[in-house]
């Protein structure tokens, strides 16, 4: 077990902290899991039965590595793309493979971060669809997203992409 600490300005280390925080009632432990493929950037978190995994590599790198690890494992599994763009918002999609509790793995492409005004994080669609909702309890498929429309949904993400950027680049007044 590795402390799981406030990042230091790198971007994997703010993503990471981001999630994880949500997927744990206490995010000081977390165990590093690479290998298998996976990106270097990858940790168990057991208590809420997700691999997390982060990558800047490019679609669909690593999507079979991700369907086979949560497959092979029976845990929900968890990639995180990222890298860091001359635009105004920190692009970040995610590819996601639910397989906890020895199910069929159920692959999800191409999510985004989405931060509900209810202060819940989620994993939500290009446009409307299943969404997962991330929490203490691990990630959980729902039917419906968090949102009614495609205003409502860029909100959540511009929140989302605001609290990332305010781990990545803290405030020198607080």
């Amino acid at each position: 077990m590795i402390p799981l600490l406030k990042p230091a300005n790198t971007l994997p280390g703010a993503l990471q902290y981001y999630v994880a925080a949500e997927l744990l009632d206490d995010p000081s432990a977390i165990n590093l899991s690479p290998g298998g493929g996976m990106p270097a950037d990858t940790v168990h978190l057991p208590a809420a039965r997700v691999v997390l995994s982060l990558t800047c590599v490019a679609s669909p790198m690593f999507r079979n590595k991700v369907h086979d690890l949560a497959r092979d494992s029976a845990i929900d599994v968890i990639l995180l793309r990222c890298c860091l763009t001359p635009g105004d918002i920190l692009p970040i999609m995610a590819d996601v493979t639910l397989a906890g509790g020895g199910l069929a793995p159920f692959d999800m492409h191409d999510l985004s971060l989405y931060r509900h005004p209810d202060r819940m994080l989620w994993l939500v669609p290009q446009g409307f669809g299943g969404a997962i909702r991330l929490s203490h309890g691990g990630a959980e498929l729902c039917l419906v997203p968090p949102y009614e429309t495609r205003v409502e949904r860029a909100d959540g993400i511009y929140r989302s992409a605001s609290e990332l950027a305010a781990l990545l680049y803290p405030s020198k007044t607080n």
